[in-house]
């Protein structure tokens, strides 16, 4: 008897540490993922990646517009370094859906080529206090002889998951609450 009940114990903790430890896996593998196509310029397949009901508010065309120009765009070269992911909370279930928040960190180059743009000297300043007041001033680092920027941002992400192996990402940042208002449950906006 006793050693049934050390045998079911053990599979009980066994099954728990897995679930645990599987969620945490999925959303990792999808924001990896997310990230790659990122890095690799594919825009078409980095929207499938993001939350549906957030295209309501921005559509899915318009959204790989604005990847496509902040990331493949000849004026401003970016790339995505030392991609890491630092936490992932445990998911909640919320109607028919779960959610869980996954803090980040990348460190970015930012190369812009000023020539592209007229007033480039009054541009130039908007971008660095621009960068500055979004990620920090100690996160960005200015390399005036080679003329770019070192970006080491911190992030944080709600991953959403209809049935907790494929998720999908809406980036969280207190500049996008109005916008998040009409895609997340309140619950979740109150957590950040």
């Amino acid at each position: 008897m006793r050693k049934k009940l050390m045998i079911f114990l053990f599979s009980l903790l066994y099954t728990f540490a897995f679930s645990q430890n599987n969620y945490e896996n999925t959303i990792k593998k999808d924001l990896n993922s997310f990230v790659q196509n990122m890095k690799s310029k594919d825009m078409g397949k980095a929207v499938e990646y993001i939350y549906p009901k957030y295209f309501t508010v921005v559509p899915k065309e318009q959204m790989k517009q604005i990847l496509n120009f902040t990331y493949n765009n000849p004026a401003f070269k970016t790339t995505i370094l030392d991609f890491k992911i630092i936490d992932i909370d445990k998911p909640e279930k919320i109607n028919s859906e779960l959610f869980s928040f996954a803090n980040y960190g990348f460190k970015m180059n930012l190369k812009i080529d000023w020539t592209s743009f007229p007033n480039s000297q009054q541009l130039k300043t908007q971008i660095s206090d621009g960068l500055y007041k979004k990620f920090g001033k100690e996160n960005v680092t200015y390399f005036s002889k080679e003329d770019y920027y070192v970006i080491n941002a911190k992030m944080k992400a709600c991953a959403v998951s209809h049935d907790g192996i494929n998720w999908k990402f809406v980036i969280i940042e207190k500049d996008y609450k109005p916008q998040l208002v009409k895609v997340l449950p309140k619950k979740i906006l109150d957590k950040f």
